[in-house]
């Protein structure tokens, strides 16, 4: 059950870049013209650049502590922002963050280890990405949480796990608030 709960996970990541990658690399090639100079092109780019650089690489904390807040963003992103720790994970280690999900539960049948995340999909709803994480002692399932599926946000650090040979993400030490 513990592989088939990877392969599931391994699957719906597949997924989301299968359907929803790509369109980056055409929007870039497709706008320009063989007329416009190169000097009114080069605004145009450091704003996209600017535009498309991870909030997470910014090192300003917000007044109470959270570095990334996706609840303040629009699904898409705040689906674009989940891909981005997903797919560069190094540049958020350590950074507390902020998120707005769905919760989903899992146990291992065989290890009785329990597995907690908070699933998001995109603005269409044809995709969804998620993070695990762990919440705090004080926690115990399923006195203290929601039901599946449930709206919640979890604030927590953001940190990478190894686990049979492939590393994950997650949030350690996570608050929920239903």
């Amino acid at each position: 059950m513990k592989k088939l709960f990877c392969v599931v996970l391994i699957i719906l990541m597949l997924c989301s870049l299968v359907a929803c990658g790509g369109e980056e690399d055409k929007g870039t090639a497709d706008n320009q013209t063989p007329s416009s100079s190169v000097s009114q092109n080069q605004p145009m780019e450091k704003e996209s650049a600017s535009a498309s650089a991870p909030a997470a690489s910014e090192s300003v904390q917000s007044a109470d502590g959270i570095d990334v807040d996706l609840t303040k963003l629009s699904s898409t992103m705040v689906y674009s922002e989940v891909y981005n720790m997903l797919y560069t994970p190094d540049d958020y280690i350590g950074k507390t963050v902020k998120m707005k999900g769905a919760f989903a539960y899992y146990e291992d049948p065989e290890t009785k280890e329990q597995y907690f995340a908070c699933i998001i999909a995109d603005a269409m709803a044809c995709c969804s990405q998620g993070l695990d994480f762990i919440p705090t002692d004080e926690y115990t399932y399923p006195d203290d949480y929601p039901e599946l599926n449930a709206e919640i946000t979890v604030t927590g650090t953001f940190e990478i796990y190894e686990k049979n040979g492939i590393q994950y993400c997650r949030l350690a030490n996570a608050a929920i608030e239903s």
